[in-house]
Protein backbone atom coordinates (compact mmCIF):
# COMPACT_ATOMS: atom_id res chain seq x y z
CA UNK A 1 0.00 0.00 0.00
CA UNK A 2 1.14 3.52 -1.36
CA UNK A 3 1.81 5.98 1.35
CA UNK A 4 -0.33 9.01 1.39
CA UNK A 5 2.00 12.02 0.19
CA UNK A 6 -0.31 14.98 -1.25
CA UNK A 7 -3.67 15.75 0.71
CA UNK A 8 -6.02 17.87 -1.43
CA UNK A 9 -8.75 20.05 -0.17
CA UNK A 10 -12.13 21.37 -1.24
CA UNK A 11 -12.51 24.51 -0.25
CA UNK A 12 -16.42 25.86 -0.08
CA UNK A 13 -17.50 24.80 3.61
CA UNK A 14 -14.23 22.41 3.85
CA UNK A 15 -12.01 25.35 4.36
CA UNK A 16 -14.17 28.81 3.83
CA UNK A 17 -17.72 28.85 5.45
CA UNK A 18 -20.15 28.95 2.13
CA UNK A 19 -23.46 29.58 3.84
CA UNK A 20 -25.96 31.22 1.40
CA UNK A 21 -29.22 30.49 3.61
CA UNK A 22 -27.77 32.40 6.46
CA UNK A 23 -26.42 35.25 4.41
CA UNK A 24 -29.49 35.86 2.79
CA UNK A 25 -31.53 36.15 6.40
CA UNK A 26 -28.62 38.67 7.12
CA UNK A 27 -30.63 40.84 4.17
CA UNK A 28 -34.19 40.03 4.40
CA UNK A 29 -36.12 39.42 6.91
CA UNK A 30 -39.13 37.40 5.11
CA UNK A 31 -38.84 33.47 4.96
CA UNK A 32 -40.76 33.24 2.11
CA UNK A 33 -38.33 35.81 0.33
CA UNK A 34 -35.51 34.55 1.39
CA UNK A 35 -36.28 30.69 0.30
CA UNK A 36 -36.84 32.27 -3.30
CA UNK A 37 -34.17 33.87 -3.60
CA UNK A 38 -32.04 30.75 -2.63
CA UNK A 39 -33.68 28.59 -5.38
CA UNK A 40 -33.46 31.75 -8.04
CA UNK A 41 -30.08 32.84 -7.60
CA UNK A 42 -27.87 29.40 -5.79
CA UNK A 43 -29.67 26.66 -7.09
CA UNK A 44 -29.89 28.45 -11.00
CA UNK A 45 -27.78 27.33 -13.91
CA UNK A 46 -26.35 30.32 -13.97
CA UNK A 47 -24.73 29.45 -10.62
CA UNK A 48 -22.96 26.71 -12.04
CA UNK A 49 -22.26 28.29 -15.02
CA UNK A 50 -20.05 30.75 -12.49
CA UNK A 51 -18.13 28.45 -11.43
CA UNK A 52 -17.61 26.63 -15.44
CA UNK A 53 -16.43 30.01 -15.72
CA UNK A 54 -18.66 30.47 -18.90
CA UNK A 55 -20.18 33.61 -17.71
CA UNK A 56 -19.41 36.54 -15.92
CA UNK A 57 -20.83 37.57 -12.04
CA UNK A 58 -22.35 40.81 -14.57
CA UNK A 59 -24.17 38.52 -17.26
CA UNK A 60 -25.38 35.92 -14.51
CA UNK A 61 -26.75 39.51 -12.84
CA UNK A 62 -28.39 40.24 -16.30
CA UNK A 63 -30.08 36.78 -17.12
CA UNK A 64 -31.31 36.06 -13.22
CA UNK A 65 -33.42 39.52 -13.30
CA UNK A 66 -34.52 38.77 -17.37
CA UNK A 67 -35.48 35.47 -15.63
CA UNK A 68 -37.16 36.83 -12.15
CA UNK A 69 -38.32 40.50 -12.96
CA UNK A 70 -40.47 40.85 -9.97
CA UNK A 71 -36.97 39.78 -7.74
CA UNK A 72 -34.42 42.30 -9.71
CA UNK A 73 -33.41 44.57 -7.49
CA UNK A 74 -33.10 41.60 -4.41
CA UNK A 75 -30.82 39.88 -6.81
CA UNK A 76 -28.74 42.71 -7.30
CA UNK A 77 -28.37 43.00 -3.69
CA UNK A 78 -27.65 39.89 -3.53
CA UNK A 79 -24.58 39.56 -5.53
CA UNK A 80 -23.54 43.03 -3.96
CA UNK A 81 -21.46 41.69 -0.89
CA UNK A 82 -21.46 37.56 -1.11
CA UNK A 83 -18.14 37.17 -1.04
CA UNK A 84 -18.58 38.22 2.68
CA UNK A 85 -20.03 34.83 3.44
CA UNK A 86 -16.77 33.38 2.17
CA UNK A 87 -14.96 33.25 5.77
CA UNK A 88 -11.89 30.87 6.92
CA UNK A 89 -13.02 27.46 8.87
CA UNK A 90 -10.03 28.42 10.94
CA UNK A 91 -9.69 25.07 13.16
CA UNK A 92 -9.13 23.59 9.04
CA UNK A 93 -6.83 26.15 8.22
CA UNK A 94 -4.55 25.43 10.85
CA UNK A 95 -4.70 21.98 9.92
CA UNK A 96 -3.17 22.81 6.35
CA UNK A 97 -0.74 24.92 8.34
CA UNK A 98 0.48 21.32 10.04
CA UNK A 99 0.20 19.22 7.34
CA UNK A 100 2.62 21.68 5.26
CA UNK A 101 5.17 21.69 7.95
CA UNK A 102 4.76 18.27 8.30
CA UNK A 103 6.20 17.62 4.97
CA UNK A 104 3.26 16.87 2.65
CA UNK A 105 2.48 18.13 -0.49
CA UNK A 106 -1.17 20.09 -0.67
CA UNK A 107 -3.59 21.28 -2.96
CA UNK A 108 -7.00 22.50 -3.85
CA UNK A 109 -9.61 21.13 -6.16
CA UNK A 110 -12.98 23.33 -5.86
CA UNK A 111 -16.00 24.53 -7.86
CA UNK A 112 -15.50 28.40 -7.48
CA UNK A 113 -16.59 31.50 -9.11
CA UNK A 114 -13.55 33.35 -10.77
CA UNK A 115 -14.46 36.76 -9.45
CA UNK A 116 -14.93 35.18 -5.65
CA UNK A 117 -11.93 32.91 -6.30
CA UNK A 118 -9.63 36.00 -7.09
CA UNK A 119 -11.31 37.95 -3.92
CA UNK A 120 -10.29 35.15 -1.45
CA UNK A 121 -7.06 33.94 -2.88
CA UNK A 122 -5.78 37.80 -2.67
CA UNK A 123 -7.46 37.95 0.91
CA UNK A 124 -6.07 35.19 2.74
CA UNK A 125 -2.20 34.38 3.09
CA UNK A 126 -2.82 30.46 3.79
CA UNK A 127 -3.61 30.23 0.04
CA UNK A 128 0.49 30.58 -0.56
CA UNK A 129 0.99 26.71 1.45
CA UNK A 130 -0.57 24.81 -1.67
CA UNK A 131 1.44 23.31 -3.80
CA UNK A 132 -1.35 24.09 -6.48
CA UNK A 133 -4.90 24.36 -7.14
CA UNK A 134 -7.54 23.55 -9.69
CA UNK A 135 -10.29 25.64 -10.02
CA UNK A 136 -13.25 24.69 -11.99
CA UNK A 137 -13.86 28.11 -13.67
CA UNK A 138 -10.19 27.71 -15.36
CA UNK A 139 -10.88 24.83 -16.83
CA UNK A 140 -14.75 24.80 -17.27
CA UNK A 141 -15.06 21.44 -15.59
CA UNK A 142 -16.69 21.22 -12.67
CA UNK A 143 -16.73 18.35 -9.95
CA UNK A 144 -17.92 15.39 -9.89
CA UNK A 145 -16.57 15.21 -13.98
CA UNK A 146 -13.91 12.88 -14.37
CA UNK A 147 -12.15 15.92 -16.22
CA UNK A 148 -11.48 17.90 -13.23
CA UNK A 149 -9.78 15.09 -11.54
CA UNK A 150 -7.65 14.32 -14.90
CA UNK A 151 -6.50 17.79 -14.93
CA UNK A 152 -5.50 17.74 -11.34
CA UNK A 153 -3.47 14.17 -11.78
CA UNK A 154 -1.77 15.31 -15.04
CA UNK A 155 -1.05 18.91 -14.06
CA UNK A 156 1.19 17.76 -10.42
CA UNK A 157 2.16 14.45 -11.84
CA UNK A 158 0.12 12.77 -8.75
CA UNK A 159 0.02 9.45 -8.16
CA UNK A 160 -3.74 8.79 -7.11
CA UNK A 161 -3.15 6.29 -4.29
CA UNK A 162 -0.71 8.54 -2.73
CA UNK A 163 -3.75 11.22 -2.71
CA UNK A 164 -6.09 11.89 -0.18
CA UNK A 165 -8.91 14.27 -0.91
CA UNK A 166 -11.28 16.29 1.42
CA UNK A 167 -14.67 16.99 0.09
CA UNK A 168 -18.28 17.85 1.73
CA UNK A 169 -19.36 15.82 -0.87
CA UNK A 170 -20.12 12.25 -1.36
CA UNK A 171 -20.53 12.66 -5.34
CA UNK A 172 -17.08 14.58 -5.38
CA UNK A 173 -15.38 11.66 -3.16
CA UNK A 174 -17.10 9.08 -5.23
CA UNK A 175 -15.66 10.74 -8.36
CA UNK A 176 -12.41 11.09 -7.02
CA UNK A 177 -12.60 6.99 -5.88
CA UNK A 178 -12.72 6.19 -9.61
CA UNK A 179 -9.44 7.51 -10.48
CA UNK A 180 -7.98 5.83 -6.96
CA UNK A 181 -7.95 8.29 -4.27
CA UNK A 182 -8.64 7.95 -1.23
CA UNK A 183 -11.68 10.27 0.37
CA UNK A 184 -12.50 11.77 3.45
CA UNK A 185 -16.05 13.19 3.80
CA UNK A 186 -15.50 16.19 6.03
CA UNK A 187 -17.96 16.79 8.43
CA UNK A 188 -16.62 18.81 11.21
CA UNK A 189 -13.26 19.70 11.97
CA UNK A 190 -12.92 17.22 15.22
CA UNK A 191 -13.96 14.67 12.80
CA UNK A 192 -11.70 15.87 10.04
CA UNK A 193 -8.52 15.57 12.73
CA UNK A 194 -9.61 12.19 13.53
CA UNK A 195 -9.47 10.95 9.84
CA UNK A 196 -6.52 12.49 8.87
CA UNK A 197 -4.63 11.24 11.64
CA UNK A 198 -5.52 7.50 11.16
CA UNK A 199 -4.99 7.50 7.38
CA UNK A 200 -1.69 9.75 7.59
CA UNK A 201 -0.40 7.85 10.36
Amino acid sequence: MRKIRNVIFDLGNVLLKFNPGEYLESLFDQPELVQRLHRAVFSSPEWYMLDRGVITQEQAVNRLIKQYPDLAAEITVTFADWFSILKPISSNVEVVRSLKKSGYRLYVLSNFHKAAFEYVYEKYEWFSLFDGLVISYQHQTLKPEPAIYQILLARYTLIPEECVFIDDSLANLAAASEFGIKGVHYQSPDQLRLELNFILQ
